[in-house]
């Protein structure tokens, strides 16, 4: 059974997640606010997604909906909810999978995987705004397209990446920090500029054209051009919907810090004590290089609200979590810290301050697009701004009086 851990671990953080979106207190898209699944709301977010043009042109998900609820006689509702919570389970179980090929230990993999379902956009998934749709199906394919990268496996690596681009065409937002991890690969190589160097790197941006090749085909034949040539004329207007009012721009920067900020903070706080290896430190750039890519997208051309967008760049930051910010959270595990911190009025103080200013943001300042009754949005950011003004305070008092984190 030990070696089975991660599968029985990921089934009950999908089960949790699940659970969490049928709370009778819970207005997702599979429960509408009640405890029984919104069958008709689910079959018509499927026609939508396959008639709206920007939607239609990323088929998979929608294919495999309705083939499952074919093949296994149940509803489109059904079948939306059992495909995804398997996708989510699957992509959790690569997280796990991707970790250990890292260099992670067992228990690193572990907490990785646990800490990849508690991230916001999968926590919520499918709470309004966020919205999930493709991609659980597409994370599943980023994943493999990784591994299968890492491993030098070409014959998978092209059409699962190609999958997970016609999944959803963001995916092309990751390729840079690909070429990262690829180019720490052909190191290996003596000669970086050799045939063969030549011929993966090749095979690396293979990929893109095929999708623009498809894409093209896709558009001629199903003649949706007017429609995708006014949406991406139309697409600027976001600008201003994300920062048009006060209100607005609140949302979208907490959108932003829900997704991204545990993982910013965390990784700036472990820079100078850390010295990273070689395979974390092409991973890191991999994640900055997507996250400069992929955030003024999300900000200028999409609605920023809809925080799952924010998420692409922790895919290169999720299988190394624990690697690269275990020894700071254990300061958040340390009984004795914590009685000799508070023991210190200045640093009480600090907590006290830094909590109250959390809970003003959290429950005063950030108001959701949606109902704050009908999620719990406003209780994750409180949760996540006590978790790191609590390090920031720990952190400190450890520097000024010189003691070391064990």
């Amino acid at each position: 059974m030990k070696n089975y851990w991660q599968y029985l671990i990921g089934f009950l953080m999908v089960l949790l997640i699940y659970g969490i979106h049928m709370l009778p207190v819970s207005d997702s898209m599979l429960n509408e606010n009640n405890t029984k699944l919104s069958h008709v709301f689910l079959a018509s977010q499927i026609r939508y997604h396959q008639e709206f043009a920007p939607f239609a042109r990323r088929p998979l998900t929608s294919l495999l909906v309705e083939g499952s609820s074919g093949i296994f006689g149940v509803t489109l509702g059904e079948s939306f909810v059992l495909v995804n919570l398997l996708l989510l389970w699957i992509s959790g179980i690569l997280i796990f999978t991707l970790s250990l090929r890292l260099k992670a230990s067992k228990g690193q993999a572990m907490f990785n995987l646990v800490a990849y379902y508690l991230s916001f956009s999968i926590l919520f998934a499918f709470f309004p705004p966020v919205f999930s749709y493709d991609e659980p199906l597409q994370y599943c394919l980023i994943l493999l397209s990784i591994l299968a990268l890492i491993k030098e496996n070409w014959k998978y690596y092209v059409p699962l990446f190609l999958m997970a681009t016609i999944a959803r065409e963001s995916t092309v937002f990751l390729w840079p920090g690909l070429v990262v991890i690829f180019a720490g690969l052909s190191l290996k190589s003596k000669n970086l500029w050799s045939a063969t160097v030549k011929k993966k790197l090749f095979l690396l941006f293979l990929p893109l054209p095929l999708y623009g090749i498809y894409l093209g085909i896709f558009i001629w034949a199903t003649g949706i051009w007017k429609e995708t040539s006014e949406l991406v004329a139309n697409r600027l207007g976001c600008y201003f919907q994300n920062f048009g009012t006060f209100a607005s721009s609140v949302e979208t920067l907490v959108s932003f810090f829900l997704v991204l900020g545990p993982g910013l903070y965390f990784l700036y706080m472990s820079i100078k004590p850390k010295t990273y290896t070689i395979l974390e430190k092409k991973y890191i750039l991999a994640f900055l290089l997507a996250l400069v890519i992929n955030t003024p997208i999300v900000m200028t051309a999409t609605l920023a609200r809809e925080a799952r967008l924010f998420a692409l760049p922790l895919f290169f930051i999720w299988p190394l979590a624990g690697q690269l910010f275990g020894k700071e959270l254990r300061l958040l595990l340390m009984p004795s810290l914590y009685l000799d911190g508070l023991k210190n009025w200045r640093c009480s103080l600090a907590v006290l301050a830094l909590w109250l200013i959390s809970y003003l943001i959290a429950f005063r300042l950030y108001v959701p697009s949606f109902p704050s009754q009908d999620n719990f949005f406003n209780e994750y950011l409180f949760v996540l701004l006590l978790i790191m003004s609590l390090h920031f305070v720990l952190k400190n008092f450890l520097k000024k009086n010189n003691k070391a984190l064990l």
